[in-house]
């Protein structure tokens, strides 16, 4: 096929108001858990269950062209994904970044009813 590279932007596709409301609010419920996962000093339900929200957002973001939002939720996932010992030595740090990584998210997000914006 002539033509095409693999290095080609994709093509971002539209979200309808009602998919980036879900996504949003998925978001809060991930800013949630992170909270308490923190809050826990790392409990293993805890921790699975923001580690699960987190990649689901993000092969949503994936199958949906939102490669920048993808590789935010994929940087989530893998702080998640911490070994308990190494996390706790770490909250302070991990707090800060977690709430850096969810802000650039909501900065991120596409905004509007009919779509997403450009």
């Amino acid at each position: 096929m002539a033509g095409i590279s693999g290095n080609a932007p994709r093509q971002r596709k539209q979200l309808s108001g009602a998919a980036v409301s879900l996504v949003a609010v998925a978001v809060s419920e991930l800013r949630g858990d992170l909270a308490r996962l923190l809050d826990s000093a790392w409990d293993e339900p805890v921790r699975r269950r923001a580690e699960e929200l987190s990649a689901a957002l993000g092969q949503v973001c994936q199958a949906q062209g939102l490669d920048e939002l993808k590789t935010l939720f994929r940087a989530t996932t893998n702080l998640t994904r911490l070994p308990r010992p190494e996390a706790v030595r770490l909250l302070p740090a991990l707090r800060e970044k977690f709430e850096s990584l969810l802000s650039e998210v909501q900065r991120r997000l596409p905004k509007g009813s009919d779509g997403a914006r450009g």
